[in-house]
């Protein structure tokens, strides 16, 4: 219980697979209810998805689907646990001549694994920082189980996990240019948590049927950085995680042209003494305990990504 459960936190993204020739007769991911059936149908082992490696085999699941919402004072939290099982190993094996080169494989495979909160009254997912898996391509296997999950539904839509920076990560790297001259962002506008800068850039899109744009803005001269303008409320639905990718800028900081980007890396939550009890929840789901873990996570969660004044 002494080490400190560590995790990055995303943003839940909804993106429309596009169909040219079934428009207005596919279904489309709407609503958390819908959302919580992917989750779900995501650890059926048929979802697993196999990953070549030039000298290994993984096979990546997700397992250990839990609603969690009775122990999160209403705040609805799904539970899921990422595995990468090492299938086989191709390297140096001791046989009794010797050394050999081979493939070494083992039943059943050990596993790598991380926990993922997916905290849907906010739309947000925390997932878990490990040595283990961090530096894998991790994101790439959730969403293709995602994806494949969605598919079995037979839903033109999939979920996408986008970075939600540090505070201030894409808006303070905005305000320190003198003049910006050029910012390029892709906005999704799905389920936005909206505040007094971002409502009525929400509103124009909602009411335009849109739900992805690609904003490429420029003025040799500097935009307007007023808050009542489109870039800042650009900048701040980025910063919330709304967006596909970085955010780019170009513009003049202490009298020199600089090029600059924000947006690729996520926000790093650490709470004290719970790796191995957030490992366990399987086991311990309905203890005090676990209630206590839970919620203190969850305020983890809004510390780093507070929920706007108003929604």
């Amino acid at each position: 219980m002494s080490r400190q459960f560590s995790f990055d936190l995303f943003r839940l993204n909804i993106e429309d697979i596009d169909d040219l020739l079934s428009v207005g007769n596919v279904r489309r991911l709407r609503g958390d209810d819908a959302i919580r059936e992917v989750l779900e149908a995501a650890t059926a082992p048929d979802r697993d998805q196999m990953q070549l490696t030039r000298t290994a085999l993984f096979k990546w699941s997700l397992r250990n689907y839990l609603n969690l919402k009775e122990l999160c004072d209403g705040r609805e939290v799904v539970h899921l646990v990422l595995a990468r099982s090492l299938l086989e190993k191709h390297g140096e094996i001791v046989t009794d001549e010797g050394l050999d080169y081979g493939t070494s494989s083992a039943m059943p495979p050990l596993a790598s694994t991380a926990v993922c909160l997916f905290d849907l009254s906010r739309h947000l997912v925390a997932i878990e920082h490990t040595g283990e898996l961090s530096q894998t391509a991790w994101k790439d296997f959730i969403e293709k189980i995602l994806a494949a999950a969605a598919s079995h539904m037979e839903l033109w839509s999939t979920i996408q996990l986008e970075p939600v920076p540090e505070q201030n990560g894409i808006l303070g790297l905005f305000k320190s240019f003198d003049r910006v001259t050029r910012m390029k962002v892709t906005l999704r506008i799905p389920n936005p948590e909206l505040n007094r800068y971002t409502q009525e850039l929400y509103k124009d899109l909602s009411n335009s049927g849109v739900r992805e744009i690609t904003q490429d803005m420029k003025n040799p001269n500097g935009m307007s950085k007023a808050e009542d303008a489109r870039p800042y409320a650009s900048a701040v639905l980025a910063e919330q995680g709304y967006k596909k990718g970085e955010v780019y800028f170009e513009g003049v900081r202490e009298d020199k042209f600089e090029q600059a980007s924000s947006g690729s890396t996520a926000a790093r939550g650490r709470v004290k003494g719970l790796r191995d009890f957030v490992r366990g929840l399987k086991a311990n789901a309905k203890t005090k305990e676990a209630s206590r873990a839970l919620n203190a996570i969850v305020e983890e969660i809004d510390r780093l990504h507070p929920a706007p004044e108003n929604e």
